[in-house]
């Protein structure tokens, strides 16, 4: 299992580069949104320059073109930008295998079809990026002062931004 996953999450931040995927960016939206309700044009500003110095839109960027955008290209859901009450399910063949994948506000659940127990989800809570798989939960991401970390699945830093 933990070789599968291993494998989807290399091929996906791969296939960033070569897929020419380009989705809604809907983390980042949120953040500006954010920045726009500071208040007048001199607050926002600041704000801006504040986010772009702390790197929240670098962070926030990260994570739509690496994850939410990756996975809206090839599922055509993006989970941040689903509504609370708001589903999908679809299905997908990898290697002779198939999956019921499930959309929700902040998750993506995968299960094999023919073998329930080969589940496995992704889930966004706070500013990290979870995998949540045979009774485990591990960070893929976390965004803190030092910068954004994404993890491996044994909790090894891959790569610091």
């Amino acid at each position: 299992m933990r070789k599968i996953i291993t494998v989807i999450l290399l091929i996906s931040i791969i296939s960033v580069s070569v897929s020419g995927c380009f989705g809604s960016f809907a983390l980042t939206r949120k953040v500006y949104d954010l920045n726009q309700s500071f208040g007048d044009k001199w607050i926002q500003s600041i704000g801006m320059w504040v986010m772009c110095i702390v790197p929240i839109y670098g962070f926030s960027a990260f994570v739509d073109i690496v994850v939410l955008n990756l996975i809206e290209f090839w599922t055509g859901d993006n989970p941040l930008a689903m509504g609370e009450d708001e589903s999908s399910v679809r299905l997908y063949a990898h290697e002779g295998r198939e999956f019921e994948v499930t959309t929700t506000r902040n998750r993506y659940d995968f299960v094999e079809i023919g073998n329930p127990s080969n589940a496995f989800a992704f889930v966004f809570e706070g500013s990290s990026w979870f995998l949540h798989a045979n009774d485990e939960i591990i960070m893929i991401t976390q965004d803190t002062e030092q910068g954004l970390f994404l993890y491996g699945l044994e909790g090894e830093v891959l790569a610091r931004f």
